[in-house]
């Protein structure tokens, strides 16, 4: 048991070592200061964002039904905040890093579908 300890530890300080690369690096200090200031407002809006994307999905559907252009504007206008302060918000705790921009990109792409998929289920 001890030779097979023996190898296969030091194999396992490689692979966890080279995990320990692939971790994002976070700035912790911007994340406690915005945590203090906003805090679980920022967290619950980051959860609840797919949810209320019905409020412009609602809006569209609106829009279909009179084929108002200015109903189409307005539903994008409202759907902006919705996609926009998450990603801004995911991105300021990652301190824009590459991973963040990646997580805070597929957040806004997963919004959109979410939206899409809201105009799906109304109409």
């Amino acid at each position: 048991m001890v030779t097979v300890t023996g190898r296969l530890l030091p194999f396992a300080k490689n692979i966890f070592s080279f995990f320990k690369k692939l971790r994002p690096k976070w700035n912790w200090s911007e994340f406690q200061t915005v945590m203090n200031a906003y805090g679980l407002r920022l967290i619950f809006l980051t959860c609840l964002s797919p949810i209320i994307t019905i409020i412009p999905a609602l809006t569209f559907k609106i829009a279909i039904e009179t084929s108002s252009i200015i109903g189409y504007l307005l539903a994008l206008i409202l759907l902006l905040p919705w996609v926009l302060i998450p990603t801004l918000f995911i991105q300021h705790i990652s301190n824009r890093s590459k991973f963040g921009k990646t997580l805070s990109y597929g957040y806004a792409v997963m919004l959109i579908v979410s939206f899409f998929l809201w105009i799906y289920a109304i109409t």
